[in-house]
């Protein structure tokens, strides 16, 4: 059972209508829905109040792409995953850790008979994107919500430990985070004394626009946690926010020393290779565009991307290897994949 003391942030994934209506269907499919949740249980605090759990859950769906990074930090095999309808959303080596599991939708619409199809009996949920259907997760499964969406460095730490405790492995994610933070002084410290180069790190938009990673996001974080310097002007644009976009002329107003560029099949550089404002910047003109994987660096956003984005930023910049090796599938000396 759950007990919710808020709903902040209520989205519109449908009318809560048509979702009982879709959930009373998935329930009469699953045989009642909820899975194997007899058995010894303890309460686990989230965002929407506090949640009895199984002691040690064993099917576990996951609602964001972080919670996936987290749970594969964990060593911990979700049975239901939101994966947008792709595989490859997932980065390698997250799905590595994973093994096998059945998508169950979008992150921003959760396929409700998917997930009550696989009886979980534990089903992560984020508070930016589900707070709206959280009663209908409940009526599946015990479900807890945690903000994970914009999260930084600390609070993916945070939220990492969060989902630990739901998953009674505390003690795993405390050690897990403390080998993490040790290869993250490793990589600080191939970081020359003296290279003030400022870095940023942008999505390329429809119409020539960008869209800035603000200070205090993920990527800026993780690239300041090991020593590489972000744009202070960055810290003009939210760090939680989605429209943070300017056009060329304003990331020539910006002009920083290093672009780390986020693409994938939809989002690539080549309209911006023929403006002027573009081959005139800073950056571009010092050969220091560095095109990166989206999945990677801007969607994965847990303690596996953590690693392997210090490894790749630090490679590329500086390309040398951090005492210890590099992050698992990366050569530290290029940033790219590792034979």
């Amino acid at each position: 059972m759950s007990s919710r003391v808020g709903n902040r942030g209520r989205r519109g994934i449908g009318t809560v209508s048509l979702l009982a209506a879709v959930l009373l269907l998935v329930t009469a499919c699953a045989g009642g829905g909820g899975g194997d949740t007899a058995g010894a249980t303890r309460p686990v605090a989230h965002d929407m109040g506090e949640t009895m759990v199984p002691d040690r859950p064993q099917r576990v769906v996951a609602l964001e792409f972080p919670y996936v990074d987290m749970l594969a930090s964990l060593d911990a095999s979700p049975v239901g995953v939101v994966d947008d309808g792709d595989p490859e959303n997932l980065i390698p080596q997250v799905r590595e850790r994973i093994g096998e599991w059945q998508s169950v939708g979008t992150r921003a619409e959760p396929d409700l008979e998917q997930i009550a199809n696989l009886q979980p009996d534990l089903i992560i949920a984020d508070n930016d994107r589900h707070a709206g259907i959280y009663d209908e997760l409940s009526a599946i499964a015990p479900t807890v919500v945690f903000t994970v969406r914009y999260s930084g460095y600390q609070e993916t730490l945070d939220v990492t430990r969060k989902v630990a405790e739901a998953l009674n492995r505390t003690d795993a994610a405390n050690a897990e985070i403390d080998r993490l933070n040790g290869r993250l002084d490793a990589f600080a410290r191939t970081v020359p004394e003296g290279d003030k180069r400022q870095t940023l790190a942008i999505i390329p938009r429809e119409r020539g626009t960008a869209q800035i990673q603000g200070k205090g996001s993920y990527v800026a974080d993780v690239l300041e946690r090991v020593g590489v310097p972000y744009a202070p002007e960055a810290a003009a644009f939210p760090a939680d926010s989605d429209s943070s976009s300017v056009g060329l002329e304003g990331l020539a107003e910006i002009d920083p020393d290093v672009l780390f560029v986020m693409t994938d099949a939809e989002t690539t550089m080549d309209d911006w290779q023929g403006s002027e404002v573009w081959q005139s910047l800073r950056a571009v003109r010092a050969g220091d565009v560095y095109p990166v994987d989206r999945a990677l660096w801007t969607r994965s956003r847990g303690l596996v991307s953590m690693e392997l984005i210090a490894d790749e930023g630090t490679g590329m910049l500086y390309g040398r290897a951090p005492e210890g090796g590099g992050a698992a599938g990366v050569d530290p000396g290029t940033g790219g994949p590792s034979n």
